[in-house]
């Protein structure tokens, strides 16, 4: 079992939900607006979708714990290749855990992968609850309606597709890139897709939890050169 740090005090307790409006890396949370925990690097109060949990697991290992539901005391990071990788150089988890713990050194390179994984995961779910459209035409109509709060384009897609997209999506909509053509059509099960459109709902406010950690774990800090503030609706 973790041994409880109690110079880093988690703070469990609930608050009132609010927008989602932040879009950027790291970034303070006024107190009392969102659920909060401390990244044991920085110290910084941050919202837990800018940050990731591990928990000490068997033979004192660092257990990333995207999912948040792994028993044991939480020790978050900030969701950032540079603060984490920090982190692991610095070895910040031994002093916290009060363990002898010494992380991979791959443990950046997993947590990346772990994401992708949870992301490919997430819009599977969604095609299968009926939570997603695709093909150009009906995310078009779901982002003209209000259907969609979410809009996933390839990566490589092309640019006037997705500015033609951007033109018609309504200012709360989100629009990221996170994958290739190819692995998004395999994550939804098809050879190939270009433009997903995701409904409201849980599975859409978990897939923003998790681009905007896999933003922060890219090589560049932008997921895949992909997330865009959606523009100003235009008819």
């Amino acid at each position: 079992m973790p041994v409880v740090d109690r110079g880093v005090k988690e703070q469990e307790e609930s608050m009132p939900q609010a927008g989602t409006e932040g879009r950027s890396l790291p970034r303070e949370l006024p107190k009392g607006e969102l659920p909060e925990r401390r990244c044991i690097v920085t110290r910084q109060a941050l919202e837990k979708d800018q940050l990731i949990r591990f928990v000490l697991g068997p033979d004192n290992a660092i257990v990333p714990d995207l999912s948040e539901n792994l028993p044991g005391r939480g020790y978050w990071v900030t969701a950032s290749r540079k603060i984490l990788a920090e982190a692991v150089k610095k070895n910040a988890f031994a002093k916290v855990m009060q363990a002898p713990v010494k992380p991979d050194s791959g443990l950046v390179e997993r947590v990346a992968g772990l994401i992708d994984r949870q992301i490919v995961d997430l819009l599977g779910l969604a095609r299968r609850s009926g939570s997603l459209v695709t093909g150009f035409e009906k995310v078009d109509v779901a982002l003209r309606t209000g259907k969609a709060v979410l809009l996933i384009e390839a990566k490589d897609a092309g640019a006037d597709g997705r500015a033609k997209l951007a033109r018609h999506t309504l200012p709360e909509v989100e629009i990221w890139a996170p994958l290739t053509a190819e692995q998004l059509g395999r994550a939804i099960g098809r050879d190939h897709a270009v433009h997903v459109a995701i409904a409201p709902g849980g599975l859409a406010t978990r897939l923003k939890a998790v681009l905007r950690r896999q933003q922060g774990l890219s090589d560049d800090g932008v997921a895949g050169a992909g997330h865009a503030p959606a523009q100003p609706r235009t008819e």
